[in-house]
């Protein structure tokens, strides 16, 4: 076995998944922040932007393809069966306009394979350098949202896509907006959070992670600030579902409770220091009204 070959040690071989990973790396800031190329840098060009990652997402598939580094699985095989099932339909049954076809036919068509195509071509090391950036950027989106949640929608920072002086919030609880932070509405700013909870339950409950415990303390502080700045309820759920999933983890793994019960004691501790702020304050009577409100 020793004198055996494999193409993927070879240089060439190499280099291709060393271009496939520059590609998701791209792919996955493209993300994050193309709303905020398409409200605040290229406004001009925001049409073209919002599909920005299609080229990215057809050339990720076709080079992944021919290098036999991924192949049609039967999850895509059949998600693809039905949209191009849906496509026929929405044409001879639905609206009949082939443009907006299309434009819901590259969702599932593209984007959907990237799921595995991903799983394939990054290795832990990449996984956790992606979760290391988050923590990063989550720390000054929270403070973007901040700005956004406490400014008039008239204000730049508040601009909708391409622009639009009516302001990018949409609607919230005590005369304040859901803000959507870098991204071109609300929704996204709410699985944003979402990923970056899995990774600080994570970064907590994993010791042996090389991350700074300062940057983790900022994010999780960041994160915890975003609920009510956000006035988004989808991302008290997010939270809630990975803490509880990490508990069901510690039944199989009992080192993991230790972290789990001192994580609760620095959110809880967290949350005590955030309400000392008016900032804070403000946001949870914002944030409790939403709830109210849509209970109702």
């Amino acid at each position: 076995m020793s004198g055996i070959t494999y193409p993927y040690q070879s240089t060439y071989a190499e280099s291709i998944l060393t271009g496939l990973k520059k590609g998701i790396w791209l792919y996955f800031f493209l993300l994050i922040f193309e709303g905020a190329l398409r409200k605040w840098f290229l406004p001009g060009i925001s049409e073209a932007l919002l599909i920005v990652r299609d080229p990215l997402a057809i050339w990720l598939i076709y080079r992944s393809y021919t290098t036999n580094l991924w192949k049609p699985n039967n999850y895509v095989v059949l998600v693809w069966g039905i949209t191009i099932l849906a496509f026929v339909l929405a044409l001879i049954l639905g609206h009949g306009n082939l443009t907006v076809a299309v434009f819901g036919l590259r969702i599932t068509l593209l984007h959907f394979p990237l799921i595995f195509i991903i799983g394939n071509i990054l290795d832990k090391s990449d996984v956790i350098k992606i979760g290391q950036i988050l923590l990063w950027i989550s720390i000054g989106m929270t403070v973007l949202v901040a700005i956004q949640f406490y400014s008039p929608q008239s204000a730049w920072v508040n601009r909708g896509v391409g622009g639009d002086l009516a302001g990018s919030g949409f609607s919230g609880a005590a005369d304040f907006y859901r803000v959507p932070g870098t991204f071109s509405f609300t929704n996204g700013l709410s699985l944003f959070y979402g990923f970056v909870a899995a990774y600080v339950l994570y970064f907590w409950a994993r010791k042996e992670e090389k991350v700074s415990k300062i940057l983790l303390l900022c994010s999780t502080m960041s994160l915890l600030a975003a609920i009510p700045l956000s006035i988004s309820r989808t991302i008290l759920f997010e939270i809630y579902l990975s803490f509880i999933f990490l508990v069901f983890l510690s039944f199989r793994k009992p080192d993991m409770l230790k972290p789990i019960l001192g994580l609760l004691l620095i959110g809880l501790g967290l949350l005590v220091l955030l309400n000392n702020f008016d900032f804070f304050q403000t946001a949870t009577m914002a944030f409790l009204e939403r709830f109210t409100t849509a209970s109702k």
